[in-house]
């Protein structure tokens, strides 16, 4: 649409975010993976996780977290390897373990296509370098932009290796200043 034009800017979003998105099989360096939509059941794996990219001190409890996952504007994803197929899986592969995480905010427009926003893309150490940060971008990306129809997506990179990773994705540098109040709680930043 363009500057001055009228009419509705339909929110994919809205009705596609709250649908259980199918798994998604990754294929890496060294293997197979799954991405899929995080449940209450992965919260501790990720949560051993999270403090590799983040500052995460505090767990939620199991309601917040039952709340948080239902949210429409929130969509975390895990990785896990495959695990070899046994004869009791007439040839599919389980879930083995979790190897990475991230989470895809949706950030509502009241004039344009929602944006979406890339958080916490973290890989366990143990299956870094094996392309598995690039493979689950790739899926995200392409869930943002084909069933979502997010306008745009951003991310915060601090390190080059990432930085790497996203730029190959097609990301660009965007010149802009960061602000942040910062709530202290007792000692522990939030």
């Amino acid at each position: 649409m363009t500057p001055g034009a009228s009419g509705t800017i339909p929110c994919h979003w809205l009705q596609r975010a709250s649908l259980e998105p199918q798994a998604v099989s990754l294929t890496g360096k060294e293997g197979q993976y799954v991405l899929r939509r995080m449940t209450a059941a992965d919260y501790p794996a990720v949560r051993m996780l999270l403090p590799l990219v983040s500052r995460c001190q505090l767990e939620l409890g199991e309601e917040d977290l039952e709340q948080l996952l239902k949210q429409p504007t929130y969509i975390p994803f895990c990785c896990y390897t495959v695990a070899a197929p046994t004869a009791a899986c007439e040839g599919q592969g389980k879930e083995g373990e979790l190897c990475g995480f991230c989470e895809l905010y949706i950030l509502p427009h009241l004039g344009r296509a929602a944006d979406g926003r890339l958080e916490r893309v973290v890989v366990s150490p143990e299956f870094r370098g094996k392309g598995i940060a690039t493979a689950m971008c790739q899926a995200v990306l392409r869930l943002a932009k084909e069933q979502l129809q997010l306008g745009r997506v951003d991310l915060t990179v601090e390190k080059a290796d990432a930085k790497h990773i996203y730029t190959k994705l097609g990301f660009e540098p965007v010149s802009t200043e960061t602000l942040r109040l910062q709530h202290k709680q007792e000692g522990v930043l939030h």
